[in-house]
């Protein structure tokens, strides 16, 4: 848009003054009308013709804010200023409104369970500390039923007990939502694991374009910088520490399951974005690597006794 195949148009300062020549051999739009047709467009019409893809042109650019006014599509300064603003407004909305999807609803859960386990630890040991003036001996959601009832602390039991059915609700979200943007991952992961990878990732696009090398260490790039500084090993492994593949292995078996998994990772994560349909024979084959992983490190101890 915005662009001129002809001679460049110049304000003379008279609106409608030598138009009909200034304006021969000139075929183009600009964003508050048609210059050939001498149309002005509505608001609406503005932001669509923003929003529409075109093609780049050399040719060279025009001084649209005297256009508009010489053509009569504003009549001062002041009324273009406030034209550009009211679409530029309606632009953003409509650039908004198109950025709400699946995948960032999904983003957005896994920001909002995080600020809900915040507020929760922080409200559970607030309810804690003042429990013991009441000689309690329980803690959590036990502790702020207990105390539900009472004047003064019963305020903050029960608004502790509000968050953690709020968290419930929003982790069955969270849970229905990763199956359908990423059921290979969710099967892997599990749903909530694997909402986190694609939060952290920025994305599912993003994620899928990342080799499983990168994978493995998402969440780990603290301990990745050390090591690049050379002040700690390399990180073996990112947030897919928290699959129970990996916490319930051997210390010393915990790199080469976390690159396995990372494999598989990665092809899940293109299988997700690509065709969205659920192979389970991903997850089988990730259990049968590990199983040779471990296999492989037992036969290899009985062979060193």
């Amino acid at each position: 848009m915005n662009r001129v195949t002809g001679r460049k148009l110049r304000s003379s300062g008279r609106r409608g003054s030598h138009l009909d020549g200034v304006l021969q051999g000139v075929t183009m739009d600009i964003w508050c009308g048609n210059i050939s047709e001498r149309r002005v467009y509505s608001k609406e019409e503005s932001v669509e013709r923003l929003l529409s893809p075109g093609k780049p042109s050399s040719e060279p650019q025009i001084d649209i804010r005297a256009a508009a006014i010489e053509l009569g599509f504003v009549s001062d300064d002041r009324e273009y200023n406030q034209r550009l603003r009211d679409v530029a407004i309606a632009l953003v909305k409509r650039q908004l409104e198109s950025m709400c999807t699946p995948e960032s609803d999904l983003l957005q859960m896994v920001e909002s369970l995080d600020d809900l386990n915040v507020a929760i630890n922080l409200l559970e040991e607030r309810l804690y500390e003042w429990s013991l003036f009441y000689g309690m001996r329980c803690r959590g959601e036990e502790l702020a039923r207990a105390l539900s009832e009472r004047e003064g602390i019963g305020v903050v039991a029960r608004s502790l007990l509000e968050l953690i059915r709020a968290r419930k609700d929003m982790e069955g979200l969270l849970e229905s939502r990763a199956k359908e943007l990423a059921p290979n991952l969710s099967s892997i992961l599990g749903p909530v694991l694997a909402a986190r990878l694609i939060s952290r990732a920025g994305g599912l696009e993003r994620l899928a374009r990342l080799p499983a090398s990168t994978m493995q260490v998402i969440g780990a790039e603290r301990a990745l910088f050390r090591h690049l500084r050379g002040k700690a090993p390399s990180p073996k492994h990112g947030l897919i520490f928290r699959h129970p593949l990996i916490q319930s292995s051997p210390k010393r078996l915990r790199g080469r399951i976390a690159r396995a998994l990372a494999a598989k990772l990665a092809i899940a994560a293109r299988i997700d974005l690509y065709s969205g349909t659920l192979d389970q024979k991903l997850a089988e084959s990730l259990n049968e690597r590990v199983l040779q992983i471990r296999n492989k490190a037992t036969k290899g101890r009985k062979e060193d006794k």
